[in-house]
């Protein structure tokens, strides 16, 4: 069975199921390749949160930010801009390998 895919032009081609099948498998083996890596955006982001959160508990009991509140600040929030990016960059490549556009393409 086929599918069809837009393409940039805004035109149609066919895409086999076996092509179809390929793509999805090497992403698949992208995801395992990449495991580790995710793993430790996440526990990143996760600790970031924390400080984050914790950062502005301090703020709230404070009711007035230093050096060191404002560095948990900025300091947790980069990070999880940091590792979000990554993993987007990460499903962006995914993403391509299956052939699917984006906006950048089409203009």
């Amino acid at each position: 069975m086929a599918s069809t895919t837009k393409t940039s032009g805004g035109g149609a081609r066919i895409m086999s199921a076996a092509n179809l099948a390929a793509r999805v498998d090497a992403v698949e083996r992208l995801t395992k390749l990449f495991q580790l890596e995710r793993m430790v955006y996440l526990g990143a982001t996760s600790i970031s949160f924390l400080m984050l959160l914790v950062t502005t508990g301090a703020l709230l009991v404070k009711q007035q930010a230093g050096a060191v509140e404002l560095t948990g600040l900025f300091g947790s929030t980069g990070l999880i801009g940091l590792t979000a990016g990554r993993m987007l960059y990460m499903w962006d490549k995914a993403f391509r390998l299956l052939g699917v556009s984006d906006a950048k393409e089409k203009s």
